[in-house]
């Protein structure tokens, strides 16, 4: 076994790829301080795994990381593979390869990984793999400076280690070491054992008595259970009477307050002919009223300005009067200021006259002093300038007279050193030109490096931006896709809650729920024993309506739509008959052989020509033709309309014998009631099954979206895979 060869990539002061290939025999490197020597035996020491980042003189492990310069980035990762030979029989490692390539790679976020001929392996691998061959991280084949000094100076027993790895037994010493600490391990783990056989062993006889005990409790836990369902049957069937008793009081009201509501409506329709009658008194009123104030302001008005006009009218005699005294007043003294006037006139023009002399002496002798004070300071700048080179050209001319002294000297005392001091000077002259020869060939390849690096930069920077552009939109599909797949998880429940309310009828009332169970189990007979004919179920299953008209159907077909339709009334009595037997609650039945659709009014003709007519209610609803009759019957007469104000228009001129529903769910019955606020969407059957539909579109869109989205991750994933490659192979280079 020898050393073959040492590889280095990024370790230290080594940031290219680096092979140092070792012949048979020895191998020196020699080099000036600072030059890198040292990291080679520190790689040899890293790479066969010393951990400790003292002993490859830095603080933490990242400095063996090469950490730039002023023209290299940093790298990221420092690798070192070491190579040797293992064709030697009488020393060969315990590896069955003829060479054994150990790699040490480690990067900046604090990873490491090791590998055997490319293979990863565990440190301890490595340990084992070099232990009595004297080159492990703690053998004696590395010695660093100062090692040997301190292997002298250590305790006898420290010592034998090293003894002990170049004799051979090291290897056995360190499996020695490994049983003993698993024998000692197993020893403690028995006694563990032996701890809790002997506290469980204390424990099974207070365990036994709560076994019974508990026991005993679940015999009377299942006692309790038995009289639980005994209450709960004894409280059922006093709540089935109580229900009953309940329905029947429900009943009567019901029939009291259809009465009563008869009459409301009757008191309702005088109510709004005496309010219409209210109401066009009051405004006679108001309008007499608003005359009656008009007037009786126009006579105050009148009567204030009758007031001001007298007020004005003294007043303004007595200031005419005061008016006359002033003007005579005014007049005299006039006369006096017009002399005053004429002699300060004639006093102004003498003085301006003063003025312009002496003004025009002003800037003539202004402008003089100005001339001469530019004269003054050219000249001051003129002398400053003559007195600075008449110092100049002294301190030259008393050089000069030095330089020619030394002239002369130097002519009498070198004349024999001129021609030697020509030809050193032609020497140095032929050695520049070839040191500058050597330095422009050497900078125009720099520069071609130089051109390459800023190159290599500028592709590696535009690659950074597309990586970050695709980076970003890979972020937004992921959101994208996550915001499609919350959407579909919540459509997906929304639309299975709803169809477990429509396959178990919620909403619906006890007898419907009992009649389509007992149907859907055959258990529906007549009175002689036999199976009933065809039950369809609830109307709302029957019909379907768009999704602007849902409200306004729901509104106008109310609790019909709970009502079950049948197929004669011979199926009408059997249902009635099971529901007495069983004790089922009741059911409205629609004999699709008994129902008849209602034929149009006149009115409801006229109602067609008014604004924001929809259509006849029927005419809105899709259903089979065996059905049409029963939807006809329903809503053969009620008309739709878009909005309130059209619809009590539309009533009004129908004078109110038309059953009008808007799309918002407002309601004006026939006689001129009105059913009118807030309705909640989405809360009925119809609008249910309309949910439903909506949902299942909903989540055929966000599959498509997904799938979509998925193709284009896919594709921008592969196109950052590439140029994550590219700026790897740019980074390398």
């Amino acid at each position: 076994m020898y050393l073959k060869s040492l590889e280095l990539h990024g370790f230290k002061s080594f940031p290219d790829k680096t092979k140092l290939t070792f012949e048979r025999g020895a191998t020196v490197v020699v080099g000036p301080n600072g030059s890198g020597k040292s990291n080679i035996s520190d790689a040899m020491r890293w790479v066969l795994g010393e951990r400790a980042s003292s002993n490859l003189r830095g603080t933490r492990m990242e400095d063996i990381i090469f950490s730039g310069a002023d023209s290299r980035r940093p790298m990221s990762f420092a690798e070192v593979s070491v190579t040797f030979d293992n064709t030697d029989a009488d020393r060969r490692l315990d590896c069955p390869y003829d060479e054994v390539v150990v790699t040490r790679r480690y990067y900046r976020a604090g990873e490491s990984e090791y590998f055997i001929n490319r293979r990863p392996c565990r440190l301890k691998d490595i340990y084992e793999l070099f232990l009595n061959t004297g080159v492990g991280r703690d053998g004696y084949s590395i010695i660093g400076q100062g090692k040997i000094a301190e292997i002298i100076s250590r305790k006898s027993d420290e010592r034998r280690s090293i003894f002990e790895d170049a004799s051979g037994i090291a290897k056995f010493r360190n499996r020695k070491n490994e049983t003993e600490r698993k024998l000692q391990l197993n020893e403690e783990q028995m006694t563990r054992v032996n701890d809790v056989f002997q506290e469980v062993s204390a424990q099974v006889g207070p365990l036994e008595k709560e076994a019974e005990r508990a026991k005993r409790a679940l015999e009377l836990m299942e006692s309790k259970k038995r009289a639980d369902v005994q209450l709960w049957i004894f409280d059922s069937e006093r709540l089935r009477l109580e229900i009953e008793r309940a329905e029947e009081a429900y009943r009567n009201s019901t029939y009291d307050l259809r009465i009563a509501e008869e009459a409301i409506e009757n008191y309702n329709a005088q109510s709004a002919q005496l309010f219409e009658d209210s109401q066009n008194n009051k405004a006679r009123a108001a309008e007499l009223l608003e005359r009656i104030r008009a007037l009786t302001k126009e006579n105050h008005e009148r009567d204030s300005q009758y007031q001001v006009a007298a007020n004005t009218i003294a007043n303004t005699k007595e200031k005419i009067e005061a008016t006359i005294a002033v003007i005579a007043a005014r007049q005299a003294q006039l006369t006096a200021e017009e002399e005053e006037g004429a002699r300060r006139r004639a006093v102004w023009e003498a003085l301006q006259a003063r003025c312009a002399e002496l003004e025009a002496d002003h800037t003539r002798r202004a402008e003089e002093a100005q001339a001469l004070a530019n004269r003054a300071v050219e000249l001051g700048g003129n002398i400053a300038i003559a007195l600075g080179d008449i110092e100049v050209r002294e301190s030259e001319a008393m050089d000069i007279k030095v330089r020619m002294q030394v002239i002369e000297n130097g002519k009498t005392a070198d004349g024999g050193k001129h021609e030697a001091m020509e030809n050193e000077i032609a020497g140095y002259r032929a050695v520049s030109d070839d040191l500058r020869r050597r330095w422009e060939e050497k900078n125009a390849v720099a520069e071609g490096y130089a051109a390459q690096i800023r190159e290599t930069e500028g592709q590696i920077a535009e690659l950074d931006d597309r990586l970050a552009e695709c980076n970003g939109k890979l972020q937004l599909l992921i959101a994208e896709e996550n915001e499609c797949v919350l959407k579909a998880d919540m459509a997906t429940h929304r639309m299975d809650a709803l169809r477990a309310m429509e396959e178990n009828l919620e909403g619906f009332g006890q007898g419907v729920r009992r009649v389509m169970e007992d149907y859907s189990a055959g258990r529906i007979t007549d009175a002689s024993g036999r199976k009933c004919g065809k039950i369809y179920g609830p109307l709302s299953k029957l019909i379907t309506v768009e999704k602007q008209h849902i409200i306004a159907i729901e509104i106008a077909l109310g609790a019909n739509l709970q009502h079950i339709v049948v197929e004669d009334e011979a199926v009408a009595k059997a249902v009635s008959h099971h529901l007495k037997k069983t004790q089922g609650g009741r059911a409205t039945l629609f004999p699709i052989s008994s129902m008849r659709a209602q034929s149009p009014t006149v009115e409801m003709e006229e109602a067609k020509k008014c604004a924001g007519y929809v259509g006849i209610a029927s005419d809105l609803v899709s259903c089979e033709e065996r059905f049409r009759e029963i939807v006809g019957s329903l809503l053969g007469r009620t008309v739709v309309f878009d909005n309130l104000e059209h619809a009590t228009e539309m009533a009004k001129k129908t004078r109110f014998r038309v059953k009008v529903v808007t799309l918002d769910g407002q309601v004006i019955n026939a006689g001129g009631s009105f059913a009118v606020g807030f309705v909640k969407q989405k809360s009925g059957v119809l609008a249910r099954s309309g949910e439903i539909e909506s949902l299942a579109a909903q989540l055929k869109e966000l599959e498509a979206k997904r799938a979509r989205i998925a193709a284009d991750r896919t594709a921008l994933e592969g196109q950052i895979r590439e140029l994550s490659e590219q700026r790897s192979d740019l980074d390398e280079r």
